[in-house]
């Protein structure tokens, strides 16, 4: 990125601007979901809130923003395909010391950004954090993928490289000079039962890794799954030793153990290697970041995930389909997977929604019958009981929607609704019902700027402008679209009454994927999970074969 690009001119704080919606990223995990209101939510304003202020940046497709405290003062962190790294103060939009910075994984060549930034402790609670993002895009060529870790001043911790084993950009099945991208968004946690803060991620290069906090592999990783992983891990500890995190994500298959589709794992540390608990074959492509949360009375925390497209139409049996397993031991949960219109990309989010008791699922879905006027071109929004049960379904714009949806309260009612993009723009949606709030609409969304990502709720503290609930939004790529992308602050339209029960993509900063608030009390009636399902708060740790994997949208 040329050096102008890199600084922040003076920009104007525009009251209202035509942008579209972003990627999720939280602040601070989620505690208990809030109990469904006794009487309908009140509805406190006419319009959505108008943007307290925008940053320009390089295009942003599927990269979500972070919400992290470094150096006391709250920060937003996202990537861009311009290959830079961005961490802006969360109250005013201006760059932080240091920053941005290259994704530099060949020396003086950034390269594009997909995944999104994590921001974990990985020297202990005490110490600054980290900010881990893979790199690599589909649609950016001829760059080296891998993953880079930075330290919070924006100087380099270490750069992490993959291998090349095909050709990612044409799927030819030989090397090309280039290493494998990462676009699995990277989690941290304690996998080994040690204590030590290790980050796991997928590639393209077939592997599923594990490096310790030095950059080092854990020892017994990298895991060889034989095609590309787009999926981001999730991580809960199930079973084995106290505090020893299992690790859940997807894959491409393409003829492993007889698989040709997508494989679900279940993987845990023992004896010095990972081993795998349990697998899945379903005859689509697993390109969904699974979420993992207690969804019913029986108090088992459940692996709730989607399927891509990487097998063209005619989609085969399991397309169309979200999928529940129990953490366990992989058996289906009742009443899963439920059918949607078409690919199911985005990553689930778990919590309780206004009108019910108990978590429901929520996430987005392409529309491959929506093919005649006015439905053609657009996609769904989905509400799931935690037994397969629809509660509503909702149209937004845009025919392939890879966004994924976060869960606050924008009334103040303490009810739970749904705040999701897609390439039409930005949605409020209400919990209980699935319409849109705020005198929105399909056509008419807080904004038109695209989004395939997911935006990020949090309280910024201080009592000046840019304080209080904001809704930060990464919008407007990918490059082939449009050359710039957009950081948006909004105010929350009321103070939420419940912590929001997934407020950012994957749920937290460390990018668990794990429904905390579901984990922290039994479901009435249900099982309690005898204290063996946890999730510690980052407060306080806080031969090649032929590849699968295409470009999403393309």
């Amino acid at each position: 990125m040329p050096k102008a690009d890199r600084s922040r001119a003076a920009r104007p704080r525009p009251r209202a601007l035509a942008l579209a919606p972003l990627c999720l990223a939280v602040a601070a995990v989620a505690l208990l979901a809030a109990p469904a209101a006794s009487a309908a939510p009140p509805r406190q304003a006419a319009s959505f809130p108008p943007p307290s202020w925008v940053d320009t940046v390089g295009p942003v497709a599927f990269s979500s923003p972070t919400v992290a405290t470094i150096g006391g003062t709250q920060v937003v962190v996202f990537g861009s395909e311009s290959g830079y790294v961005y961490v802006v103060n969360a109250a005013t939009g201006a760059n932080m010391p240091g920053w941005p910075e290259p994704a530099d994984i060949a020396p003086g060549a950034p390269t594009a950004i997909e995944s999104s930034p994590t921001v974990a402790y990985l020297d202990g609670p005490g110490k600054s954090p980290t900010i881990i993002v893979g790199a690599g895009s589909t649609y950016v060529r001829n760059q080296q993928g891998g993953l880079i870790a930075f330290n919070a001043n924006g100087t380099v911790r270490f750069v992490f490289h993959t291998q090349d084993i095909y050709n990612e950009w044409t799927n030819a099945p030989y090397p090309d000079g280039y290493d494998e991208a990462v676009f699995s968004t990277p989690a941290v946690g304690d996998i080994t039962g040690n204590g030590q803060q290790d980050i796991v991620f997928g590639s393209w290069d077939h592997e599923l890794y594990a490096i310790t906090p030095d950059g080092t592999l854990v020892p017994g990783f990298p895991y060889q799954t034989e095609d590309t992983i787009w999926s981001s891990p999730a991580l809960l500890h199930v079973r084995g030793k106290p505090g020893a995190e299992d690790i859940f994500t997807g894959g491409d298959a393409s003829g492993r153990d007889g698989c040709n589709g997508g494989f679900v794992y279940d993987f845990t540390y023992r004896a010095g290697a990972p081993r795998l608990v349990w697998q899945h074959c379903e005859r689509q492509t697993i390109w969904s970041s699974p979420a993992v949360g207690v969804i019913n009375a029986t108090g088992r925390p459940a692996v709730v995930v989607g399927t891509g497209f990487g097998y063209p139409p005619p989609y085969t049996s399991a397309s169309d389909k979200l999928y529940a397993y129990y953490a366990d031991n992989g058996a289906r949960v009742a009443g899963w997977p439920v059918s949607t219109a078409g690919p199911v990309f985005g990553s689930p989010a778990i919590g309780v929604l206004a009108g019910s008791t108990t978590p429901d699922v929520v996430d987005t879905s392409w529309c491959v019958a929506c093919t005649t006027s006015p439905s053609i071109g657009t996609s769904y929004v989905y509400a799931w009981t935690g037994t397969g049960h629809r509660l509503w379904r909702t149209t937004v714009a845009g025919p392939d929607d890879f966004a994924s949806p976060v869960l606050v309260d924008l009334t103040g009612s303490g009810a739970n609704d749904v705040v999701v993009g897609s390439a039409g723009g930005l949605y409020p949606i209400d919990g209980a019902t699935g319409a849109f709030m705020f005198g929105t609409s399909l056509a008419d969304p807080i904004n038109t700027c695209s989004d395939q990502n997911a935006p990020t709720v949090a309280d910024i503290a201080g009592s000046g402008p840019g304080t209080g609930w904001r809704l930060f939004e990464s919008c407007g790529g990918p490059h082939e679209v449009t050359g710039t992308g957009k950081l948006i602050d909004y105010p929350l339209p009321a103070v939420p009454g419940a912590p929001p029960p997934w407020p950012t993509w994957r749920q937290d900063t460390t990018h668990s994927g794990v429904a905390t608030s579901t984990l922290a009390a039994a479901i009435p009636g249900g099982a309690t999970n005898g204290g063996r399902s946890d999730r510690r708060s980052l407060r306080s740790r806080t031969g090649v074969a032929t590849s699968s994997g295409r470009s999403p949208g393309r």
